[in-house]
């Protein structure tokens, strides 16, 4: 009986046991942080696939729109084109994209438009008598896909 309490006694071994339990728990720490960071990571990657997504979709939008001005020999008479429209913003968006405009949808889910803004013609601009008339135009390329997206390109024409 003394033989086993010794045994029990004996503390041989107890330092390999702590000591693996130790480095056990690291690896546990340090493998749940490195599946925090890649899950963080996968989430940014995501993020931003979505914003250079938007991004083209909304340029080329407003791409589409200076090709349709560029073609036209007088583009202030276009349907998407808006006399004095500068600005779009979130609250104003609403009054120059309508649904039913099937005119100035980009793709097929009708989430991606354009609309162009009349400027008129640019302050400084000599008014020749018989030359063409340079006219400027704010255009707006705006995507809603998983956010919205909005893009402005300034674009002249001589006409």
């Amino acid at each position: 009986m003394q033989k086993l309490a010794r045994q029990f006694n004996n503390e041989d071994g107890y330092f390999l046991i702590v000591s693996t339990m130790m480095l056990l728990a690291l690896i546990t720490i340090i493998s749940v942080a490195a599946s925090n960071t890649s899950r963080t990571e996968v989430k940014i990657a995501g993020n931003d696939l979505t914003y250079q997504r938007n991004l083209y979709l909304a340029e080329g939008a407003a791409m589409e729109a200076v090709d349709r001005i560029q073609n036209d020999v007088n583009p202030r008479e276009l349907v998407f084109v808006v006399p004095g429209l500068k600005v779009i913003d979130d609250h104003s968006f609403v009054d120059h994209w309508d649904d039913e405009a099937q005119d100035t949808t980009f793709d097929a889910t009708g989430k991606t438009r354009f609309v162009v803004g009349y400027e008129g013609t640019p302050p400084g601009f000599s008014l020749g008598i018989g030359q063409p008339k340079l006219h400027g135009f704010a255009i707006y390329g705006r995507t809603e896909k998983q956010g919205i997206t909005t893009v402005k390109i300034g674009y002249r024409k001589a006409f």
